[in-house]
């Protein structure tokens, strides 16, 4: 009896330490990846504030002048 609960035990935490590292890995990569999806949206964003900020000096000129 005790030599067939002796393996089970021992693939059964060999799977789980597998296991967690498969899911610390796959962690680590969905969160570089969202990382570069976040880098990628500040910069969408800095070049759209730039372009607000040229369309609001040309408006303020056109103000100006009338």
């Amino acid at each position: 009896m005790m030599s067939d609960t002796v393996p089970v035990a021992l693939i059964s935490s060999g799977g789980s330490v597998s296991v967690a590292i498969t899911a610390l890995i796959l962690s680590f990569r969905m969160f570089n990846s969202l990382e570069r999806r976040i880098e990628a949206i500040e910069r969408d964003l800095k070049g759209f504030f730039r372009t607000i900020a040229y369309h609001d000096k040309r408006i303020s000129k056109l103000e100006d002048k009338s």
